[in-house]
């Protein structure tokens, strides 16, 4: 049934975000342990970030966090219009450089997750983010937009299912980057 598969993938994706563990006993050696979607530890207004630093929820932290999760989704749902065309539609890359792209933004949400001033040497490292991967997306950027005809005006978004959501993942990426350049600034 369709609707299982999509209630399945829903639990995972929430799953992924958990972070708390269910009252399972840990010494059942058949029992999977499982993470709750839920934790509670947020009921009083605040959360937790990488560096076990509590904060309010509405904190410019969060904000960034929720910019680039929602960025992330975008592309998400740009990469499974894309699945759905692929049949010598469209590029074949695409949609590895987009799968790519979402497991970078994890990474980018980690690194909104670590205050450099406030996180440890260890948890500023694991966080790290390469300079090589924006060199990668840059080109990717340039490859793509070697292919287009030159921009004389304002374009109106569309083009279909997957370019419409990739324009708003511009337009979330634009909010994101100003989120993320408001808390490098201080």
């Amino acid at each position: 049934m369709a609707t299982e598969g999509a209630e399945d993938a829903v639990a995972v994706a929430l799953a992924d975000v958990a972070i708390g563990k269910d009252d399972s006993d840990d010494d059942a050696p058949t029992k999977e342990k499982r993470y709750k979607v839920y934790t509670k530890t947020g009921d009083g207004g605040s959360s937790c970030l990488f560096n076990m630093e509590r904060r309010s929820k509405d904190d410019v932290v969060f904000e960034a966090l929720g910019d680039s999760d929602e960025l992330n989704v975008a592309v998400g749902v740009a990469r499974e219009f894309a699945q759905e065309m692929s049949e010598g539609a469209l590029d074949p890359t695409l949609i590895e450089r987009l799968t790519e792209i979402q497991s970078r933004l994890l990474d980018v949400g980690s690194a909104v997750a670590t205050p450099l001033d406030k996180s440890s040497a260890g948890k500023l490292k694991r966080v790290d983010f390469a300079d090589a991967h924006v060199d990668l997306l840059e080109a990717w950027i340039d490859e793509y937009d070697a292919a287009l005809p030159p921009l004389k005006v304002f374009i109106l978004p569309s083009g279909g299912r997957t370019a419409v959501f990739l324009h708003l993942a511009r337009t979330v990426c634009r909010r994101a980057e100003r989120r993320g350049g408001a808390l490098v600034r201080g």
